[in-house]
């Protein structure tokens, strides 16, 4: 299992639109919650409005050995509403290849179809968003 940090501004969020910033996918629970902390804390933004942060399981497929992997695959699917924002956001498990991704990926095209598509390669423990943000005005 591994854990995904998202960090939320919920005075920017509004009906079907969450502004999320994805932090990062973690080895522990705790790791997760501690980086949530440090943001919430020190980071422009994240600690100058009334962030919230939540974390999300995720399982990592055909992980046999259950050896931790360094990086993993992750399929989203969204749709972009009015305000040119992201919406209906869907989001796979955890894979260990790119191969395993795509082949999900055309899978949840045919079950939840979406206007767009993304596969990432995620590297466990690396924080994707490093700094903090500022609301335009």
């Amino acid at each position: 299992m591994l854990y995904s940090l998202i960090l939320t501004d919920p005075e920017l969020s509004y009906e079907n639109h969450s502004e999320d910033f994805f932090i990062g996918i973690f080895v522990t629970r705790q790791k997760a919650e501690e980086t949530a902390c440090y943001y919430l804390g020190n980071l422009p933004g994240f600690c100058d409005y009334s962030c919230t942060y939540r974390i999300e399981e995720k399982e990592v497929v055909d992980n046999s050995d259950n050896a931790m992997p360094v990086s993993v695959w992750i399929v989203q699917g969204w749709n972009v509403n009015d305000n040119f924002d992201e919406i209906d956001i869907l989001e796979s498990e955890c894979f260990l290849t790119e191969e395993r991704s795509k082949a999900e990926m055309n899978m949840m095209k045919e079950t939840s179809p979406r206007s767009e598509w993304n596969i990432d390669r995620l590297t466990v423990g690396e924080c994707h968003w490093r700094e903090g943000f500022v609301r335009d005005i």
